[in-house]
């Protein structure tokens, strides 16, 4: 499979991203979903839905927070996978 440059960096941003910031909660989650939807001028209402629908899958909790790092909402959301876009989708207005 050929990458593109973007898809590349985008992949080595996450992977990094996961690596630098280590195991986190579900609210260590919910609290940097209001800071990076504070950065971006969005409403932040919907973190708390996000750290109740995370609360113990931990594998989604680390991709969310990797997402988290992405600074262009339509790239984090396509980044995402099925699940987490199940996430997303269920708790942003």
């Amino acid at each position: 499979m050929k990458w593109t440059t973007s898809a590349a960096r985008l992949a080595a941003g996450a992977a990094a991203g996961v690596f630098l910031i280590g195991t986190a909660s579900a609210g260590e989650l919910a609290d940097a979903c209001v800071e990076r939807l504070a950065a971006d001028g969005r409403d932040t209402s919907g973190c708390a839905c996000l750290e109740e629908k995370v609360e113990g899958d931990q594998a989604l909790i680390d991709e969310l927070t990797a997402l988290g790092e992405i600074d262009d909402p339509a790239a984090r959301y396509e980044a995402a996978s099925a699940a987490a876009k199940t996430v997303m989708d269920a708790c942003t207005r």
